[in-house]
C-alpha cells in the first residue's frame, strides 16, 4: 500500500506539470491581433497645411479640406474658362498625399459633356494641385501614412451673353 501511494505521487507529480504551463502566444498570434485592431480608414492625424497646424483634430480637418478647396478654386479662376453653352457639374477629384506631403491629383470623374466643353479642365486642376503648399501627411500611431479622398468641386461656367 505504501508503495502504491508513492506511485500515485508520482505519478501526479508528472502529469501535473501541464496545469501550471502557461499558453505561450507566439509572435504571428500576436501580429494577427494588433491588425485587427488596427482600423485602416481612420487616421489619428489629417494631412495639413502650415496655417491649420495648431488646430484641434476636427477643426484642423476641416481647416485642410477648406484651404484645399479654396486654392484650386483661385487657380480655375485665374483662368478664363469660355464656354459656348452653360456647365453645372460636381466633379469628383481624387487627390492622394504621400508619406512626405506631397498632393497629387489621381483621378478625376465628370460628365462627359464636362469634357467635351472644357478639354482642359484635367490639366487645369493638375495645375492647381502642383502649385498647392506642401502639406503635412497623414499620422496614424505617430507614423505617416498616404492619404486618398475625394474632393468635390462644384463648377459652374456660365456661356457669354449674346449681343443683338
Amino acid at each position: 500500500m505504501k508503495h502504491l501511494w508513492t506511485y500515485c505521487l508520482i505519478f501526479f507529480i508528472c502529469v501535473s506539470c501541464d496545469f501550471f504551463k502557461k499558453p505561450v502566444v507566439t509572435e504571428e498570434e500576436l501580429v494577427a491581433q494588433e491588425k485587427e485592431s488596427i482600423n485602416l480608414n481612420t487616421v489619428d492625424v489629417f494631412p495639413s497645411f502650415s496655417n491649420c497646424d495648431s488646430l484641434e483634430k476636427e477643426q484642423q480637418k476641416t481647416c485642410f479640406f477648406q484651404t484645399l478647396t479654396d486654392q484650386i478654386y483661385e487657380q480655375l479662376a485665374q483662368n478664363n474658362i469660355q464656354v459656348t453653352k452653360t456647365i453645372r457639374d460636381t466633379i469628383q477629384v481624387a487627390i492622394y498625399i504621400d508619406t512626405l506631403g506631397i498632393i497629387k491629383v489621381s483621378d478625376i470623374q465628370k460628365k462627359p459633356y464636362t469634357d467635351k466643353y472644357i478639354p482642359s479642365l484635367d490639366s487645369l486642376i493638375e495645375v492647381s494641385a502642383q502649385n498647392l503648399p506642401k502639406a503635412s501627411p497623414a499620422y496614424k500611431r505617430g507614423i505617416p501614412v498616404k492619404t486618398k479622398f475625394l474632393l468635390p468641386i462644384i463648377l459652374h461656367v456660365e456661356e457669354p451673353l449674346k449681343e443683338n
